[in-house]
């Protein structure tokens, strides 16, 4: 059984997306060994530097049960699944006016970047990533006024999470904001395939080495 609780003082909420199926990876990308610990445990250890509240939105609950987050999975009856009915859940068991929402395979989430997103959340609909022609959807705000636009585009049959964007308030984060905190864009690397995954280990383990190296030298 999981130790989270609902707390009526929490402020500031995330949720973590993992409910996808994993067929090019061929395993849950959550669980994804990271130097003896999941990669979901990871990120919930980061977030939860920040955010009082997290949530893992999933249809395996028996697999998170365990972390001390709140567990949800999806409240739209549908066969087709999506992210967007994701966020929708994240939103929906939550009284929280917005919350970062991010896919569970994202190793190196930027703590620094994800507060300097905050500052715009409470004035829009979303804040998004954007560097070019391209979103980073499953690295942004939501506020809960999306909850009733994506019910009404999953009843329509849009399940693409940029599909709804034209009915939002926006604020776009881009390249130079994003270059200015983070110079690689480590925090939008995510994991699909093997190969992916072992890039992923030998940077993590290249950060951790770099992190040894800082804290020796004070």
């Amino acid at each position: 059984m999981n130790s989270w609780s609902d707390n009526k003082n929490e402020s500031r909420g995330a949720v973590i997306l993992a409910g996808g199926d994993s067929k090019r990876l061929g395993e849950p990308k959550a669980l994804l060994d990271f130097e003896g610990r999941s990669l979901i445990e990871l990120m919930i250890s980061r977030l939860g530097r920040y955010f009082d509240q997290l949530t893992v939105v999933t249809d395996r609950p028996d697999l998170y049960s365990n972390l001390p987050v709140r567990l949800t999975g999806d409240l739209l009856k549908d066969e087709q699944k999506s992210p967007l009915r994701g966020i929708h859940a994240g939103l929906s068991v939550s009284n929280l006016p917005y919350q970062f929402v991010a896919a569970c395979d994202m190793p190196f989430l930027n703590l620094e970047l994800i507060k300097y997103m905050e500052e715009f959340a409470p004035d829009f609909d979303a804040v998004v990533p954007r560097i070019g022609e391209y979103y980073q959807p499953l690295h942004a705000y939501y506020n809960r006024s999306c909850i009733k636009i994506i019910e009404e585009q999953v009843s329509l049959g849009r399940y693409k999470v940029t599909d709804f964007y034209d009915h939002l308030k926006i604020r776009f984060i881009g390249l130079k904001e994003i270059l200015r905190i983070d110079p690689d864009q480590e925090s939008f690397i995510n994991i699909n395939t093997r190969s992916d995954y072992e890039l992923a280990l030998k940077t993590w383990a290249n950060k951790q080495k770099q992190d040894k190296i800082r804290d020796r030298r004070g």
